[in-house]
């Protein structure tokens, strides 16, 4: 699949690294695997609405914020 910043697991992934968390330490907070989180932000897996919630949750973001997170990094 093809990667692009309106990718919610592109987002999550850049949140990731701000946060300066590895996929591991982030899949534990999101009680997936780490090869779960990895498929997602490749683009390879969608990720379910209740992961989206737990994410938004964890990075103290709205799903609004969320979605619009992209729009300010180029």
């Amino acid at each position: 699949m093809m990667k692009n910043k309106s990718d919610i697991g592109f987002r999550i992934k850049k949140l990731r690294e701000e946060k300066n968390l590895s996929q591991e330490e982030l899949a534990v907070q999101l009680c997936i695997s780490q090869s779960k989180l990895s498929k997602i932000e490749n683009g390879h897996l969608n990720a379910s609405l209740p992961l989206i919630i737990a994410a938004c949750n964890l990075f103290n973001l709205s799903l609004t914020d969320l979605t619009q997170v992209m729009q300010n990094i180029s």
